[in-house]
């Protein structure tokens, strides 16, 4: 969907062909946009989202993301029940997610916000594995 409307407008200015590398980088814009992650709805709304350069800036962000520290970090806390340090992993992942435009995971870690306030190791553990499962579909698409 997205790769047509791109397309469209470069038609529209006169250009005829997208570079491979243009080709490219819109298809796993694609590919994310299928899998909840929206350049659109990220940091990167304001600038020109069909810029190159943008493109690859925000493929190189979610790629960082999705290879943080904090995913560890939570499962970490998690399993040892330091609900604080949890709460605080929560926060920072799901601040993140919003500002890329990972809208995906944003039902996961609410509940993983929930079951870290109830004290639900379960739960917790349960919503855990969900954003694992997203995360490594987002990773495979990603490359």
């Amino acid at each position: 969907m997205y790769c047509q409307e791109y397309i469209r407008k470069l038609s529209v200015r006169g250009s005829v062909s997208m570079s491979a590398r243009e080709q490219v980088l819109m298809k796993i814009i694609a590919n994310l946009r299928r899998l909840g992650i929206d350049i659109s709805n990220s940091k990167f709304k304001d600038k020109d989202i069909e810029n190159e350069v943008v493109m690859t800036v925000y493929i190189k962000d979610v790629r960082e993301y999705m290879a943080c520290y904090d995913f560890i970090r939570l499962e970490q806390t998690l399993n040892n029940t330091q609900w604080s340090a949890a709460f605080t992993s929560i926060t920072r992942l799901e601040q993140n997610a919003k500002e890329l435009g990972i809208n995906s995971f944003l039902k996961p870690f609410e509940g993983i916000r929930a079951a870290v306030i109830q004290k639900n190791i379960r739960s917790a553990l349960q919503n855990l594995a969900v954003v694992n499962n997203k995360k490594s579909q987002i990773l495979k698409c990603l490359g």
